[in-house]
């Protein structure tokens, strides 16, 4: 089972300034830098939205508590404009994410975002 939530990003310096949505036209917006899905889900898919700026390159992430180490398991590059955060089905957990944009066209930067966090629990105040 997947959730997916819908970015939509512009330019901000040398960084992403992203909105998030739950629907791909980005008319939802969802109030929260904390994409929650149900417990049990197995990935939280983040699409490009309809008018982002941005073009979603890729994303990388980790689960937070865990040691901050890079490797092939927490970095996604985008498919059609959406990358797949992984999320194990036993047990809950939070990632912070990054996600990756560059301009349209011609890349003149790539852009990183604010850190959203994914969790497949309960979100809390």
């Amino acid at each position: 089972m997947t959730t997916t939530y819908y970015v939509k990003a512009q330019a901000a310096g040398q960084f992403a300034s992203c909105s998030y949505f739950t629907d791909p036209e980005c008319t939802q917006p969802y109030d929260s830098k904390l994409l929650v899905v149900p417990p049990g889900t197995t990935a939280c898919d983040i699409a490009e939205g309809a008018g982002s700026e941005l073009a979603l390159l890729g994303a990388t992430y980790k689960t937070i508590g865990h040691a901050p180490v890079m490797t092939d398991h927490n970095f996604c590059a985008a498919t059609n404009g959406v990358v797949s955060v992984g999320l194990p089905s036993d047990n809950t957990v939070k990632k912070g994410v990054v996600l990756i944009f560059s301009d349209r066209g011609e890349v003149c930067c790539l852009y990183p975002s604010s850190d959203p966090e994914v969790t497949n629990g309960e979100q809390s105040c």
